[in-house]
């Protein structure tokens, strides 16, 4: 006879209540050890409520009572998600390492079906590489791990093979085709045939990555939301880990939503591992960026290189926000020249623009949106057409043609309108304003500033709302005129000395000025205060 506290368990895991079933599991383990099913069981449950380590030492368990009680199927698909949770925990070499016991179970024991899950797994872990032979290899074996599957009625893994599938498509630049096939991935996962919880989370994780690395921002809003509803009627668990959460504050800071892809990103921070923690540091910077925090963007920029992701484009569009227009120019020619993929140009030619046009070099701010329209007509996806529109516009009023610019920048507004894409649709309006202006039409330049005016202030875009034709920045400081003096030149790179040379006045004043400054903003450093100065407008 079952005790009851195991029967509790059985039920509330199919009740898909996972915080009550893990606790009756628990306790059930403790009168009497867990049969290898029912520990598979509590490790989902674990793993859905972000306690990997538990899930893994569950699962551990679990495959040992499968080879105890002579089931070499069940063991393998044991095997199988300990090499999943592994990887998601960071252990690429314990993951490996289960991924090839897996694979010599099959072969010992001669098992088909799950011989589907050796090729999933492996399909997989192709993708990490760059190698486009890899990535063909990586489809291969994903079509024949769907093959095995669906022959074995094994949904889950169908699953899991298509959302690899769909990846290796995309890589390969069969765009449309790798979003079909995850979007058939996502028809099990909707329709509730997917019998294995987790596979619910990395299906919802996996569609939304492929479609903003596809510019599908559509896509990547609708299932953003399926996943969310997923979420609120299950909200104990913890399906977002990491990448995942950084994916969710891109679709939130498209939809001008900056407070809360901040948040995201800061959880995103928070869960992922030093080594990958890159990625959400510089969507952090990106954010304080764009709200005119330029001090913690800054320190964001620096954490993501650090963890290695490059902290460009952003940190230079930072320095042109600085005013520091021939520091974002350096980096803008010497990137240009190194990057090479059409990931890569795709995300920086756009800001390569931006500043070529802000450091008066027309030709190469041409140049760029020429091979930037050439990109977005390939991608053909409309946030990239959309994002050319404006790209055009820059570069055609650093050429002097306002008309021209004023063309592209109409089109790029409405189509950003069209695209429910608020911060872009305003930085277009407002450089359609300035464009109307240079035309003489100050009435129409004057209503378009407006529309434009209202979103950066919505939104809390400080730079561009400083930037706008009429803004009188905020005269609100707790610094004296001498204190101000002082503040500019010490954001300049000047020494104490230099300082009191420029001033006329000795050093032990400049020092004490300083010390009065760092006093009255709350701040203890030479930088802390040139931050101050760029962010306050001082320079």
């Amino acid at each position: 006879m079952l005790q009851p506290l195991l029967e509790d368990g059985r039920r509330l895991y199919a009740a898909q209540a996972w915080t009550d079933a893990l606790v009756a599991f628990e306790s059930a383990d403790h009168s009497v050890p867990l049969s290898a099913s029912d520990l598979m069981s509590t490790a989902f449950s674990a793993f859905l409520l972000g306690r990997e380590e538990q899930c893994i030492d569950l699962l551990g368990r679990s495959f040992l009572g499968h080879l105890e009680t002579g089931d070499p199927a069940a063991a393998a698909r044991a095997a199988f998600w300990l090499a999943f949770a592994h990887e998601a925990h960071g252990d690429r070499a314990r993951a490996e390492a289960w991924g090839r016991r897996l694979a010599e179970l099959v072969e010992d024991e001669g098992l088909s079906a799950e011989r589907a899950l050796v090729c999933a797994g492996l399909g997989h872990a192709a993708l990490a590489s760059s190698d486009p032979a890899d990535v063909r290899r990586a489809l291969a074996l994903s079509r024949e791990a769907f093959a095995l599957a669906h022959a074995a009625g094994d949904r889950d893994t169908e699953v899991l093979s298509r959302l690899s599938g769909g990846w290796a498509l995309l890589r390969l630049g069969s765009t449309a085709e790798g979003l079909a096939e995850l979007g058939g991935a996502m028809d099990a996962v909707t329709s509730g045939e997917v019998r294995t919880p987790l596979v619910n989370g990395v299906a919802y994780c996996s569609v939304i990555s492929a479609s903003l690395r596809a510019a599908d921002l559509a896509r990547a809003r609708e299932w953003t939301q399926a996943a969310t509803d997923w979420c609120e009627r299950h909200p104990e668990l913890v399906p977002f880990r990491g990448q995942c959460l950084v994916h969710r504050s891109v679709v939130k800071m498209f939809d001008g939503d900056w407070p809360g892809a901040l948040a995201e990103a800061a959880r995103a921070a928070a869960r992922l591992l030093p080594a990958d923690a890159g990625i959400a540091s510089y969507q952090i910077g990106e954010l304080h960026r764009l709200a005119g925090r330029f001090a913690e963007a800054e320190d964001a920029y620096r954490l993501a290189n650090a963890a290695g992701r490059r902290p460009q484009p952003g940190l230079m569009l930072l320095r042109l926000a600085q005013g520091r227009a021939d520091a974002a120019a350096v980096s803008a020619r010497r990137l240009n020249g190194e990057l090479t993929r059409p990931g890569e140009r795709q995300e920086f030619l756009p800001a390569y623009v931006e500043v070529m046009a802000a450091a008066g070099d027309a030709e190469a701010a041409q140049a760029g949106a020429a091979e930037f329209a050439s990109l977005a007509r390939a991608s053909g996806a409309a946030l990239q057409k959309a994002e050319a529109l404006a790209v055009q516009g820059t570069a055609c009023l650093a050429a002097g043609d306002p008309a021209g610019a004023a063309a592209a920048f109409r089109s790029a507004s409405i189509a950003c309108h069209d695209l429910r894409l608020p911060y872009p649709e305003a930085r277009a309006r407002a450089a359609l304003g300035r464009c109307y202006a240079a035309l003489g039409d100050d009435e129409a330049a004057t209503l378009e500033i407006e529309a434009a005016r209202q979103v950066f202030e919505r939104l809390g875009a400080g730079p561009d709302l400083q930037a706008l034709p009429g803004h009188t920045p905020s005269s609100s400081t707790p610094l004296t005129e001498r204190e101000l003096d002082v503040i500019r030149l010490v954001a300049t790179g000047l020494t104490n000395r230099a300082v009191a040379a420029k001033l006329v006045l000795s050093e032990k004043t400049v020092a004490r000025h300083l010390a009065n400054i760092y006093a009255k903003l709350g701040i203890a450093s030479r930088s802390a205060a040139t931050a101050y100065a760029y962010d306050h407008g001082l320079l």
